[in-house]
């Protein structure tokens, strides 16, 4: 029996659908992160103005400003790491989208272990089908996502050496020469070792649904 993958166009639309949410999700708790500042401002003056004890009130000030400073980095990095987990989360669903797919479609053919499916023999199965994802147009982006990703898990490694040669802006600071990721060697413990912002997550919700536009209606094995 040969078997066939169908992309039902109502099943890639609700896989469509599901990576959009993804950006409206970040669009909507976004809000929490808008002003970062002022709420480093407010803590810092809390902390001035609460003050009870007989130490000069310049040291007061000064060490409450230290503690603003604090507050900040931390909800910089709180702000940093909204965007990176969003991101990570959305190829993820896209990931789990297509092995799904997969294991349903060649059930109608095959009986087979899916715990033993890995992503490699997913790609390999779509290609048998004649479906080389290499070739899509949306490919190069979701390549670049997937470096992104590992190297937001991973820190710097090989994905990162991966990503430096696709996006090397990423790790090019406006005030700073030194690639920080080389120098921090992890991507979650401060806010400015990748330099992402959510015009990339925009562009890999949009390479991510393209990928669904991209496939055929049908794909049979080849014999």
């Amino acid at each position: 029996m040969v078997s066939q993958l169908y992309f039902w166009k109502p099943l890639m639309e609700m896989h469509k659908k599901e990576l959009t949410l993804v950006k409206d999700y970040y669009d909507r708790t976004k809000l929490y992160f808008e002003n970062i500042e002022g709420e480093a401002e407010s803590y810092a003056n809390s902390i001035y103005n609460n003050y009870t004890g007989s130490t000069d009130m310049d040291v007061v000030a000064e060490w409450a400003s230290e503690k603003g400073l604090e507050m900040y980095q931390t909800l910089a990095i709180m702000k940093s790491n909204h965007l990176l987990m969003t991101i990570s989360m959305l190829y993820y669903v896209w990931e789990q989208q297509l092995r799904r797919f997969i294991i349903n479609e060649l059930r109608h053919s095959y009986v087979f272990d899916k715990k033993r499916l890995e992503y490699s023999d997913i790609q390999e199965i779509l290609e048998l089908h004649g479906v080389k994802i290499g070739d899509t147009k949306s490919w190069s982006i979701i390549r670049e996502l997937k470096f992104l990703v590992n190297t937001i898990k991973h820190g710097d490694g090989n994905s990162a050496d991966k990503l430096r040669k696709v996006r090397p802006d990423f790790f090019k600071h406006k005030m700073i020469e030194t690639d920080l990721l080389d120098l921090n060697d992890a991507v979650l413990l401060d806010s400015i070792s990748l330099q992402i912002d959510e015009n990339d997550l925009y562009n890999y919700v949009n390479a991510t649904k393209g990928f669904w536009d991209e496939m055929p209606e049908r794909a049979f094995e080849s014999e």
